[in-house]
């Protein structure tokens, strides 16, 4: 692959990761205010909320990275976050015994599977040959 074709590549899979983030980070917000208070509904709340916020908190460290080290160990961490979030996703699968909560999680965590992927393959993107500032220099979202 010719490095314009594996820019395009790159740049596809950031905006594509973006979007997903953004939607189900706001899916994870009005989920949480669906989980009921009581018998451990805060924790589940408040780790999902924290899990889901911090996948998004350590792309954006990610991509301001100017090694590739930094790079690579926060994207990393927000991939190890999108597994706490599913974690707690499957945890509120089982405690909330609610058709509608149950079929909105059930979605969310297809969601947290692609972005799983995407982040995995964020990971091995960068390589030698790749100088990550020239990425971190680019607007990644767009308003």
């Amino acid at each position: 692959m010719d490095p314009s074709e594996h820019r395009a590549v790159w740049e596809r899979r950031q905006a594509e990761l973006w979007d997903r983030i953004f939607q189900v980070t706001q899916d994870v917000v009005h989920l949480a205010d669906t989980i009921e208070k009581d018998s451990g509904g805060i924790v589940l709340q408040e780790g999902l909320l924290h899990a889901a916020m911090n996948v998004g908190k350590f792309l954006v460290r990610a991509t301001a990275s100017e090694s590739e080290v930094d790079f690579r160990k926060n994207v990393e961490e927000s991939r190890m976050q999108a597994i706490e979030a599913d974690y707690w996703l499957r945890l509120a699968y089982i405690v909330q015994q609610h058709e509608g909560v149950q079929r909105d999680v059930s979605n969310i965590i297809t969601q947290y599977s692609a972005i799983i992927d995407l982040l995995k393959k964020m990971e091995t993107h960068v390589d030698h040959t790749h100088n990550i500032s020239e990425y971190a220099s680019r607007q990644k979202v767009s308003l």
